[in-house]
């Protein structure tokens, strides 16, 4: 009994490792993210990585819709059908208005109006309280130099 339920352990990880790997469209495996200029450069972002081999916090697989809020399901039957951020949100203005409700723009700008206020931008909130989470477990997280290059 107990080797038939780490086979099946196995086996379910074996699967889930597949759908995950995929998951990520070949164009979509490391983005550049530099629609927010910010002072710490440009962020490479290991897409792949994030959705097959990194854990979040409390050691959990990171699903697809831990990012992109709007997906129902852990892993979207057609990857391709993911929207972009800019599908709902506005890089700076007016909010754009999606099923009724105002959608936040992806950042806002600094009272004179030069340049963004990196804790508004918000993939990088996203991004920064599941690193908190991780740190504060005790794992081992890169600074932020790791991601954002000059």
């Amino acid at each position: 009994m107990k080797r038939r339920l780490i086979l099946v352990t196995i086996l379910c990880g074996v699967a889930l490792s597949a759908l995950a790997l995929a998951g990520v469209p070949e164009d979509k495996k490391t983005l550049k993210l530099d629609l927010i200029p910010g002072k710490k450069g440009v962020v490479t972002f290991e897409h792949e990585k994030h959705a097959t081999a990194h854990k979040g916090p409390g050691g959990k697989a990171i699903t697809c819709k831990e990012c992109h809020h709007t997906e129902k399901a852990d892993s979207p039957a057609d990857p391709k059908s993911v929207k972009p951020c800019t599908e709902c949100h506005v890089l700076t203005g007016e909010p754009k208005v999606v099923d009724g409700k105002k959608a936040p723009m992806l950042a806002k700008k600094n009272d004179k109006g030069d340049d963004f206020v990196s804790t508004s931008v918000l993939f990088h909130k996203r991004c920064i309280e599941c690193h908190k989470k991780m740190k504060a477990e005790g794992k081992k997280i890169d600074g932020c130099n790791t991601c954002h290059k000059k």
